[in-house]
């Protein structure tokens, strides 16, 4: 696992919480999508004018993006608010390892490896958290 601990303080520090970990894509007739996720969910808070703030920032599958290389598997994952942001999720079926890269506005923002555990692994992806100008949703947690 490539994340270390400057990186989570990092994320702790930037009010990301961790308490998402998607389901698995199933599909009938085609198992080469079970090893991805049905989306991603990023989640930061933040306080603003004394409020508590949520921005979530939700990534679909795009199905026509989906490759297979030996036994390396690809497949993108687009913000659903728009923009240049998406994921790219891999994974290695000899060595069962996960691998996720974020960009935002084409740019590598950060990624996650992780072995064969689906948990971690997602959970490592997802503490990078939300980034200057990757589009999202935002809402107040608590109306006063």
């Amino acid at each position: 696992m490539n994340i270390n601990q400057n990186e989570v303080k990092k994320a702790f520090e930037k009010g990301t919480f961790f308490g998402f970990v998607p389901h698995r894509l199933e599909i009938a007739g085609l198992p080469q999508f079970n090893n991805f996720p049905f989306n991603v969910l990023f989640l930061s808070n933040t306080i603003k004018d004394g409020q508590q703030i949520s921005g979530t920032a939700l990534y679909e599958p795009e199905f026509n993006t989906y490759r297979k290389d030996g036994d390396l598997s690809l497949m993108k994952y687009r913000n659903a608010y728009g923009g240049d942001c998406y994921l790219v999720i891999k994974y290695d079926e000899e060595k069962k390892q996960y691998y996720g890269e974020k960009f935002v506005n084409g740019e590598l923002v950060g990624s996650a490896f992780c072995g064969d555990n689906w948990s971690m692994f997602f959970v490592h992806l997802t503490m990078l958290g939300l980034f200057n100008g990757e589009q999202c949703k935002f809402e107040n947690l608590f109306q006063r």
